[in-house]
């Protein structure tokens, strides 16, 4: 994206004064922003934030409006490929709309339109643009020294490495799932050749046995056993079922405990608010909240308070009839156990029975054993190549998720990525004098060595960190243009504070040379004495009956 303007009054320290800076769309300028303390240098940065993303890290939406004078507004214009996007957000009144090419942009049918902006318009998430375009002495984090955890997640969102990472993340989660199925046809064919072992047993037993035996006995045992049997499997299914329901009812009854504590919470915040206003006053600011819309609102509280508490006693009925019905299906669900397992020892003793009688084994008598072996193996047969099957699609994912890993095709980008940016960094930091040498490997650590030996970058110098933090950031910033060739701003809050006077002047020149060359335009803000004629503009802040104004200066 290639911001065009902003303007904003009322943020911060400025006033109802409207504030505008305006970029040229075919070169690029450096401005020199100075300011005291507290005079608004770093507001300007900020207010781009919020015009992009509706929010600034560390502070509250709330704390952003001016405390006099409230009605924040912010309007910034920028161009995203074919697309002229002017973003209009304000708070106190709150307001926030888009316009894409000039039209309204259509919210129907759209879940956030600030995920819509970031995802498909910008490019270019929150975490990437707060660390590596606008960066603060106060809350930048070094690459040198940055865990690797942070510089991960930075190198993924700025490479496009994110959607990598989600497809992995399913690749995983459906190869846990497989897992989970191959694990339980395991424990299925585990039991089947059980079985199989069991009637293959007992039917040479007694093919043994009951060569001598009484056939009608051993028949009517045989009818016995197959009769339980049925009411096993009956009864079985009769459990699964109940098994089904309570499972079903303990679903709906946390659905509905977790509705009601969502509705508490509500009920809680509610509270909060109107014991604020009952007691008619901010504690922040001393603001009375006695007008007639903070009534409304008490009114409005109250209300919703009651009507939660209407619907929380709702929930609580349906919860404990949910809870009766669990209840009932466990209690029918151990009653029918109890009665399987009745029926299992009675089948226990008949097939003890059998095995002591003998008898020809001759006929069909024994036709019945011999059918569930053969439908035992039909089982055991048709389970182990679904196994095979998922054993294949089990080993292919595992394949596909190492290629999405750090070490597959990541690893191969960051190889083609890194060259440059270790080619880059070795020039600037041979242009700005250092005496150590930095590169990163292929898992992003930073190298630092010295003299053929490698040093800890905690043991650098403030000064010397920032220069290397410098050049690295210059680096990063050349292969982003790569990627965001319409990315045309860059804030330096104070970050050449510490530095030497020849480190200064060497940074500016290769600042001025690489935002002239990729069209960036480029914020130094500074309390120390910096080299005029490097720059294009001036940006003077300064405090007027307490409100923050500036005033823009070409410099010759």
């Amino acid at each position: 994206m290639r911001i065009d303007y902003i303007e904003f009054k009322n943020f911060a320290s400025y006033g109802n004064q409207v504030q505008r800076i305006e970029f040229k769309q075919d070169t690029s300028e450096l401005f020199l922003t100075l300011g005291k303390n507290g005079h608004g240098k770093t507001t300007i940065a900020n207010a781009i934030i919020y015009g992009l993303y509706g929010k600034v890290e560390g502070v509250k939406l709330a704390d952003l409006p001016n405390r006099i004078n409230k009605e924040l507004h912010v309007k910034i214009g920028l161009q995203c490929g074919t697309m002229k996007i002017e973003i209009e957000r304000g708070i106190a009144p709150s307001r926030f709309s888009v316009l894409i090419n000039g039209v309204e942009f259509d919210k129907a049918g759209k879940k956030s339109v600030q995920e819509y902006l970031e995802d498909e318009v910008f490019g270019i998430p929150y975490h990437v643009f707060k660390n590596i375009i606008i960066l603060s002495v106060n809350d930048f984090k070094s690459f040198l020294t940055m865990s690797n955890s942070d510089k991960k997640q930075i190198i993924d969102r700025m490479f496009g490495f994110s959607i990598l990472n989600d497809m992995q993340r399913q690749i995983k989660d459906e190869r846990r799932d497989i897992k989970y199925d191959i694990d339980a046809f395991d424990a299925e064919l585990s039991e089947i050749m059980n079985s199989i072992g069991s009637v293959r047993g007992k039917l040479n037993t007694l093919l043994e046995e009951s060569k001598n035996a009484n056939k009608s006995k051993i028949q009517e045992l045989k009818d016995e056993l197959v009769a339980l049997h049925e009411v096993v499997l009956d009864i079985e299914a009769n459990r699964k079922k109940e098994e089904g329901a309570m499972n079903t009812f303990n679903t709906q009854y946390n659905e509905k405990r977790t509705e009601a504590g969502d509705i508490k919470r509500e009920i809680d915040y509610l509270n909060k608010k109107l014991k604020l206003y009952e007691s008619g006053h901010c504690p922040t600011c001393e603001t009375k909240l006695t007008s007639d819309w903070h009534k409304t609102q008490k009114v409005e509280f109250a209300d919703k308070i009651e009507s939660s508490t209407d619907q929380i006693k709702s929930i609580k009925a349906e919860m404990d009839s949910l809870q009766e019905k669990v209840l009932e299906a466990r209690t029918t669900k151990l009653d029918l156990e109890g009665q399987i397992s009745d029926n299992k020892v009675t089948m226990r003793g008949l097939k003890g029975e059998l095995l002591k009688l003998k008898d020809t084994p001759e006929g069909s008598d024994f036709d019945h054993l011999r059918g569930l072996i053969t439908e035992f193996e039909e089982k055991e047969a048709e389970k182990s190549a679904s196994k095979d099957t998922l054993n294949a699609d089990y080993n292919f994912m595992e394949v596909v998720e190492n290629i999405l890993g750090e070490d597959g095709v990541k690893n191969l980008a960051v190889k083609t990525i890194l060259p440059g940016l270790n080619t880059n960094i070795a020039a600037m930091a041979q242009t700005m004098h250092l005496q150590f040498h930095i590169r990163f490997d292929e898992k992003f650590n930073c190298i630092i060595n010295h003299l053929g030996e490698d040093i800890n970058p905690m043991t650098l110098s403030t000064g010397e960190r920032k220069k290397a933090d410098f050049i690295v950031i210059i680096a990063i910033i050349k292969i982003l243009k790569l990627r965001f060739p319409q990315l045309n701003l860059l804030f330096l809050d104070e970050l050449l504070s510490s530095v030497d006077h020849d480190g200064v002047y060497n940074i500016l020149k290769i600042l001025n040379q690489v935002i002239k060359e990729h069209e960036i335009n480029t914020f130094v803000i500074n309390h120390s004495v910096l080299p005029h004629e490097i720059f294009d503009k001036k940006i003077e802040i300064y405090r007027e009956n307490g409100f923050s104004k500036f005033t823009i200066e070409n410099i010759d």
